[in-house]
């Protein structure tokens, strides 16, 4: 059996990661993210999405302990990144919480193997209750 050389330079070891779409939430400070590689994305209209929605990966999530069983998922802070095919372009849709943090979205961008032209923004449909309740304020 051959041994494997960890001493490798890094950029000879460095393979490129294929971008991928997903949902993903800010959990007690930490990203918590569920993806697909954009070669096995589902059509969405022009877009390639994830398969999954943010309730079943939630629930998933809380089966398995990842995330706290006693918040509902639209509680925290999360987002989606989907795929424009018709510009091919990425977008990530994200709460405010998120999106003003631009060390937390450039972490995503690199989770997920985005490349730097990817678009970051808020959607109303992503806004934790803490946004929601400054809308009101």
């Amino acid at each position: 059996m051959a041994k494997i050389n960890h001493c490798l330079h890094p950029q000879t070891r460095r393979t490129k990661k294929e971008p991928s779409v997903g949902v993903f939430w800010l959990v007690d400070g930490k990203l918590v993210i569920d993806s697909t590689p954009i070669s096995q994305a589902e059509p969405y209209g022009v877009h390639l999405t994830h398969s999954r929605s943010h309730l079943e990966v939630w629930t998933r999530f809380q089966q398995g302990g990842t995330v706290p069983a006693d918040f509902e998922y639209e509680e925290l802070p999360r987002g989606r990144v989907i795929y424009n095919t018709k510009i091919s372009q990425f977008r990530m849709l994200t709460d405010r919480c998120i999106l003003k943090n631009r060390k937390l979205v450039e972490k995503i961008r690199l989770e997920l193997g985005l490349p730097k032209d990817t678009l970051a923004g808020s959607d109303s449909h992503y806004r934790c209750f803490a946004c929601l309740q400054s809308d009101t304020d």
